[in-house]
């Protein structure tokens, strides 16, 4: 007999219930890297920004989730951003790449207010390998793949003090976690996942910084998802954070910035649902660097934006 995996269950739960809604991995450190979530972000950062994000969740549960995630972005011209993004996701028996393009074109509202607005298109390749697991049911499943289609859109308005950003990174259906192929048409999805982020900056002293920040998360039949961050930066090189996601986890955050465009970054999640108990954890790392091409245009300078 096959093994079972625990989360089978859950995606045969998905199905059961027509809640197709698209699943964006959640990640710690989105606020350094928000171009997956927000197509508007892309070119914000630097003339060309490369990310590398890796994330294992609930480690030692089997079928846990783990995500891995390469980006880069730039300035293509004057005002118009252009990204790339690659992103794998892994729950139990079923895996998924998405692969987007991200073009963003920044406003100047003012000589230190930028409001970018930004559109993503792509596409999601999965593949739900059934045949190596069972229900409790002792049902079996044959195992399926597939592709669709993706588009999303967003604004990100910021300063060197502030940023805001509003987005829908998935507006299409996202027939993932099915087991059949039914239904399987391009129509807009009910269950639109909306994102709203925010931080600020205070300068408490010439060597440190405070960055408050939040995101919240909304989907249609799924819990609000709100996470609260408070991040202090020493003397432009260390940053130290905590971040509490509501009635879900609690974060440790730790990065060294190297010359201001080299960022290393790792945060340690505890889980704090009933699910967690008290040995789940969750460890998440990432690698960005900047580089300035000396090509701003009507951006800031990324040295001047701490975010």
């Amino acid at each position: 007999m096959k093994k079972i995996y625990p989360i089978l269950s859950f995606l045969l739960l998905l199905y059961s219930t027509n809640s197709f809604a698209q699943q964006t991995p959640h990640y710690t450190q989105y606020m350094y890297n928000m171009q997956v979530i927000n197509p508007a972000y892309a070119g914000a950062r630097a003339d060309l920004t490369i990310a590398l994000l890796g994330r294992s969740q609930w480690v030692g549960v089997d079928g846990a989730p783990k995500t891995n995630t390469f980006s880069l972005n730039g300035r293509i011209a004057e005002g118009v951003g252009a990204g790339f993004s690659v992103i794998t996701d892994k729950i139990g028996l079923s895996k998924s790449t998405d692969v987007n393009i991200d073009v963003s074109y920044t406003i100047a509202l003012s000589q230190n207010n930028l409001l970018a607005i930004g559109l993503k298109g792509g596409m999601s390749f999965y593949s739900n390998n059934l045949a190596d697991g069972i229900t409790p049911d002792q049902e079996l499943y044959e195992s399926i793949k597939g592709s669709y289609p993706n588009i999303g859109m967003g604004a990100y308005f910021y300063n060197q003090r502030f940023y805001a950003g509003l987005s829908i990174p998935y507006l299409l259906n996202t027939p993932k976690f099915r087991i059949d192929y039914d239904n399987n048409k391009v129509e807009l999805s009910d269950h639109m996942s909306y994102f709203a982020t925010a931080g600020m900056l205070f300068e408490l002293t010439d060597q440190i910084k405070f960055k408050p920040s939040t995101m919240i998360n909304y989907t249609s039949d799924l819990p609000l998802s709100i996470d609260f961050n408070a991040n202090i930066l020493y003397n432009e090189m260390i940053e130290l954070g905590v971040s509490y996601r509501y009635h879900d986890s609690l974060s440790g955050m730790l990065a060294i910035i190297l010359n201001k465009n080299f960022r290393i970054g790792y945060t340690y999640d505890h889980t704090l649902t009933d699910l967690g108990g008290s040995s789940l954890s969750t460890h998440e790392i990432m690698l960005i660097l900047d580089i300035d091409l000396k090509k701003n245009g009507p951006w800031l300078p990324h040295t001047s934006c701490y975010f």
